[in-house]
């Protein structure tokens, strides 16, 4: 019984010390995260919309939906999926600017602090 505790709590504590470095490497930081977010929920709200259409061709085939609201709600729906995928075309499009404007600043500061070398007289 002693060597089960002392078991448990080895195990216990070893979690508790490798919790923030897993926790770390998994986890996105920064603008990546919220785009990543944003973009996730547009993709995940466009594909409601299409499976709300699914739904309602399969009840128009039924016979379930008249024909004056199919065509009003499936006119809506493609409004709605058709905004969506324009939301994320502008995600994507900003996402874009943002990671060539970070580019472009690397470079010129890239260009404005060369690199020292060994043979540089400014090293200690």
């Amino acid at each position: 019984m002693p060597i089960f505790i002392v078991t448990v709590v080895l195990i216990a504590t070893l979690a508790v010390l490798a919790y923030p470095f897993v926790v770390r490497r998994t986890r996105r930081e920064g603008l990546d995260d919220d785009a990543a977010d944003l973009a996730q929920r547009l993709r995940r709200a466009r594909d409601r919309v299409y499976e709300e259409i699914r739904a309602l061709q399969q009840e128009y085939f039924l016979g379930n939906v008249p024909e004056d609201e199919y065509r009003e709600l499936l006119r809506t729906a493609r409004r709605d999926a058709a905004s969506l995928m324009r939301q994320q075309e502008q995600v994507q499009q900003t996402l874009e600017e943002i990671s060539g404007d970070v580019e472009q600043e690397l470079q010129q500061s890239n260009a404005q602090a060369p690199i020292p070398t060994k043979d540089d007289p400014t090293l200690p």
